[in-house]
């Protein structure tokens, strides 16, 4: 997939999950998103659940008015590695996306 692409589809993934996410489930998010795309085009599910997951913890960061020191220390991540994460320069690791959703759930998302 050419990085255009994937950088247009991440776009859309994260509108999606900052509308209509709060209301959709993960599954019917990575249908409405990978509906028309070919199957080499698609974003896998952990890269769809980790942009779904940083919306969310964004959200619960700004609600709660916790720092990014206090969430990276709260999920094992570096400064570095959450603000890599909340770009979207790079997906969470299997490990991460574990604590991250972890996080998420405990909180209420």
């Amino acid at each position: 997939m050419a990085l255009e692409e994937k950088d247009f589809i991440m776009r859309q993934v994260k509108q999606l999950a900052e509308g209509m996410g709060k209301f959709l489930g993960l599954e019917s998010i990575k249908e409405i998103i990978n509906y028309d795309q070919a199957e080499e085009d698609k974003l896998s599910d952990d890269e769809i659940e980790t942009i779904i997951l940083m919306t969310n913890l964004q959200d619960i960061q700004k609600d709660k008015r916790v720092s990014n020191e206090e969430i990276s220390k709260e999920l094992g991540i570096t400064e570095q590695d959450l603000e890599e994460l909340y770009s979207s320069e790079r997906f969470a690791t299997p490990a991460e996306l574990i604590e991250i959703r972890d996080f998420v759930e405990k909180n209420g998302f």
